[in-house]
């Protein structure tokens, strides 16, 4: 006795067409934020590791008794060679912890911008450093973990290539910026200026 065939499966022709367009659709309609996504990724994660250097800069200094800087610098090198040759640049998309020794420097720790900003180039995280009148690009710890000049400094870090900061009042672009703090007894903070406040993350 032949058995019946059985009912077939799958889908039709106009079936898979209509669902390929709904899921180009989707992807067209969520690039943007995607994008934006990113380019804020690229900012908190460029300020996480110029925050972890300076925090690594004050422990050392702390730890080893001596001024340890925290230098950012557009030079390139190996440690050895950044510990003596670095020149400093407040806007320096890398940057070097050296401590003092023998009147010189010895390297403690490094980064250059592929590793906190990605690929130089026009989408690339921006850094501008700011303190007193002169301020060069370098920070010091003393052995207590304060400021050797008993300054104020702070870092704006920012992405302009993909869109304007985010502001808690006024014009406000879609990128979420951040600033590093230090206060003159070496305190360390990272916030969003655009913070409301109040906000545990406004500055």
């Amino acid at each position: 006795m032949l058995k019946p065939h059985a009912a077939a499966s799958g889908f039709t022709l106009v079936e898979l067409l209509v669902g390929v367009t709904m899921v180009g659709v989707l992807l067209a309609l969520g690039a943007p934020a995607l994008g934006t996504y990113l380019q804020n990724s690229r900012v908190a994660n460029t300020t996480a590791t110029f925050y972890s250097g300076i925090q690594t800069a004050r422990t050392e200094a702390i730890r080893r008794n001596v001024p340890v800087q925290f230098m950012l610098t557009n030079s390139v090198g190996s440690a050895a060679s950044l510990a003596t040759g670095a020149v400093p640049d407040p806007s320096g998309r890398n940057w070097i912890v050296r401590a003092a020794s023998g009147g010189g420097f010895v390297p403690v720790e490094t980064k250059a911008a592929a590793e906190g900003q990605g690929a130089s180039g026009a989408d690339s995280v921006e850094v501008a450093a700011s303190g007193p009148v002169g301020f060069d690009g370098t920070l010091v710890f003393n052995g207590f973990g304060s400021m050797a000049d008993s300054q104020a400094y702070w870092i704006n870090i920012t992405n302009s290539s993909a869109g304007a900061c985010a502001a808690a009042s006024g014009p406000s672009g879609p990128i979420r910026c951040r600033r590093i703090v230090i206060s003159p007894v070496g305190r360390i903070a990272a916030c969003d200026p655009a913070a409301s406040p109040g906000d545990s993350r406004a500055c």
